[in-house]
């Protein structure tokens, strides 16, 4: 046999393997699919193009229910998501790339041992520029640019609902937890400056930030601090802030991210009361919110001169 036979017949060889071995891992799968990616471009000037990329892939989620994880009759979530991610950017030569519009599609179908991929449960789609499965989570983040904070859009994979915005350490922004055996509660805070703040706070004339208050698969309460104008513009204002949210109680009376309740009770409002919540923006700026009854008393909350609370829809 000559050389150049025998080369192709060893490249032949593994090729066929992988064939065979597709073709049996794709008699023996529940779930097929592919995702594709796609590029357009177009004029936008001299030597300038607008480009239009979409890229698509697929995650798996399965993960115990947010509820009633302790209670037998409640079955664990298997699930697929697709996601979508559309960018479209200008570049050319020279010219430093410029974002025009960011696009995040997900898509998420059950999943069963027996008949593998279901129809879609239900969509989620936001201006974003990546997405990120964690559990329960679908974060879509939206990029900072020229010293704004990057914010996370956080929702149920579920419920498919929106729970909050979220900046700060941490993969999907600060969130600080409150759990028992069979609760979850979230506080998650978006702070000004950010490319999103004309959305995220909405609501009150100079809002600074929002705190929201959530379960793992829907928003309970979403507060607006508003501070005054002049004080919102200057040098101690939220440009110079480092947040820093955390509870604290009469049983852990050192701030934290996290409580802990060991109590059974299935009733939010007999098992997260009685908390204080704590924002500290800087050596002068805190802010304190009693939680009560599993909910944020505005009412009762201490802070800083001139400053305000306004509750908005969730």
């Amino acid at each position: 046999m000559s050389r150049s036979a025998l080369l192709w017949a060893s490249f032949l060889a593994p090729v066929l393997l992988v064939a065979s071995l597709s073709a049996t891992l794709a008699d023996d799968a529940l779930v097929t699919d592919q995702a594709t990616s796609t590029l357009s471009m177009k004029p936008a000037g001299d030597n300038v193009y607008e480009i239009t990329t979409v890229n698509t892939r697929f995650e798996t989620d399965f993960v115990p229910p947010a509820t009633g994880a302790d209670d037998a009759r409640r079955e664990d979530i298997f699930q697929l998501v697709e996601i979508d991610e559309t960018h479209v950017n200008k570049e050319g030569v020279g010219q430093e790339t410029e974002r025009v519009s960011g696009k995040v599609k997900a898509t998420v179908y059950p999943f069963d041992g027996k008949t593998g991929k279901g129809a879609a449960k239900f969509t989620i789609e936001a201006d974003g520029d990546s997405a990120t499965v964690d559990g329960a989570y679908l974060t879509i983040t939206r990029w900072g640019c020229c010293g704004t904070n990057d914010t996370n859009a956080v929702y149920s994979l579920e419920s498919g609902k929106y729970l909050f915005n979220a900046v700060g350490q941490g993969e999907s922004g600060q969130w600080v937890t409150l759990d028992s055996k069979n609760l979850e509660r979230i506080l998650a805070y978006h702070s000004a400056p950010s490319e999103v703040d004309d959305v995220v706070l909405k609501g009150a004339p100079n809002a600074a930030i929002v705190i929201s208050y959530a379960t793992a698969t829907e928003p309970l309460q979403r507060v607006l601090v508003t501070m005054p104008k002049e004080q919102f513009d200057s040098d101690d204002g939220p440009q110079s802030w480092d947040p820093k949210l955390e509870v604290f109680n009469k049983a852990n009376p050192k701030a934290s991210d996290h409580i802990w309740s060991d109590s059974l009770d299935k009733d939010g409002a007999k098992v997260f009361t009685d908390i204080s919540v704590q924002m500290t923006l800087d050596p002068k700026h805190k802010i304190i919110i009693p939680l009560v009854g599993d909910k944020m008393q505005l009412d009762k909350a201490k802070l800083p001169k001139g400053w305000a609370l306004v509750e908005v829809q969730p």
